[in-house]
């Protein structure tokens, strides 16, 4: 594997992952319009706002798939989203982020999974090696599923779909 095959994987997970957080956000901006107020970035609630934002998310990944350098643009989205979560941890709040319409609270494990996006748009941003067509649909692919694993095991976290009551 060369360095432009995982700079196509890349692409492909910042684009998977983008896409599917953005579109539940221009569907349904409700939800992230009460979280932006919950985390203190607005004072009310503006449901045309949180689609914007959504909409910014898939642009950002699609633009990703298209030139790689994109990834600095995620980069930033990343860096804000992270700063908001961490902000708000070190406060003690956990707040619904809508970050995939899953109904997923913030946790240090938001803030690890999006260090780890961060290094990804680092590296994708910068990387020398620019991947061809056959990287970036496998890198797509490859991206597809690790989000759909996200998704499921987020939202199975959140349903308790196995849990039992005994009462």
């Amino acid at each position: 594997m060369g360095l432009a095959d995982l700079v196509g994987a890349g692409c492909g997970l910042l684009a998977a992952l983008f896409v599917a957080s953005g579109v539940p956000k221009i569907r349904r901006p409700f939800g992230l319009a009460i979280a932006l107020v919950r985390f203190g970035v607005v004072s009310r609630v503006r449901p045309g706002l949180g689609r914007l934002l959504g909409a910014a998310e898939v642009l950002v990944g699609l633009a990703v798939l298209l030139v790689p350098r994109a990834a600095l643009a995620a980069l930033l989205l990343l860096v804000a989203f992270t700063a908001v979560i961490v902000r708000s941890l070190l406060a003690g709040q956990s707040v619904e982020c809508a970050c995939f319409g899953t109904g997923e609270m913030t946790s240090w494990v938001s803030v690890v999974r999006n260090v780890v996006l961060i290094g990804v748009s680092v590296f994708v941003g910068l990387a020398p090696a620019a991947p061809g067509l056959d990287q970036l649909i496998t890198g797509l692919l490859l991206g597809t599923t690790v989000t759909c694993g996200y998704l499921l095991i987020s939202t199975m976290v959140h349903l308790k779909p196995f849990t039992a009551r005994l009462d």
